[in-house]
């Protein structure tokens, strides 16, 4: 059933919905999401709200639910993986385990230490088919402030892992372009990166 479906399509429809909360999730990251039926038509879209608010995900799903298109032949699209724990609002990945969603496509795993894998852990154990990694350097760059502001550790360890192949300058202009940053962002990167070397 999946492989009718345009994985790349509608992981930049909720792209699309993510662009549509920038600025206005506080410290969330602005993230979107679609549910897609089996047909491949979008039958619900999220976006992040603020804080304390609902999550994309769980935006979808109401509507998807007071629709009447909420079952298991359901594929969600989000652009970040699921969260795996109830901080402000409840975890995404349980409550979509809970409303019988059998399918999950994400951009990119959330960088927080607290999910980094987790949700996308969670909803496989429950039996849910994730497929991650979707459009993951669009994602990334759609985030890369967000991901800068909030966790930094993030690009730091990318930057460790490329600084053995490469030049600082060219370091930095790769991050730069990885994370849609400013020069002197990255360049800030770099520098972290020669100050916590052995």
């Amino acid at each position: 059933m999946t492989a009718s479906l345009d994985h790349g399509a509608h992981m930049r429809a909720a792209m699309a919905e993510a662009e549509r909360a920038r600025g206005k999730t506080g410290d969330n990251p602005w993230v979107g999401c679609v549910i897609v039926d089996a047909r491949g038509r979008v039958v619900a879209r999220g976006q992040t709200q603020g804080p304390g608010e609902d999550h994309a995900e769980i935006g979808a799903l109401h509507e998807a639910a007071e629709h009447g298109a909420l079952d298991a032949t359901v594929t969600l699209y989000s652009t970040l993986e699921p969260c795996s724990f109830h901080g402000r609002t409840p975890a995404c990945s349980r409550v979509i385990i809970d409303r019988g969603v059998r399918r999950v496509v994400t951009g990119m795993r959330d960088p927080n230490p607290r999910v980094d894998g987790e949700g996308a852990r969670i909803l496989r154990d429950a039996g849910v088919e994730v497929l991650e990694g979707v459009c993951e350097a669009e994602v990334r760059r759609q985030l890369g402030s967000w991901v800068l502001a909030y966790h930094p550790h993030e690009p730091l360890r990318r930057a460790r892992a490329m600084a053995s192949t490469m030049q600082r300058a060219e370091l930095a202009a790769a991050l730069a372009s990885l994370y849609a940053i400013h020069a002197a962002a990255a360049a800030r990167i770099v520098s972290a990166l020669d100050a916590t070397s052995p």
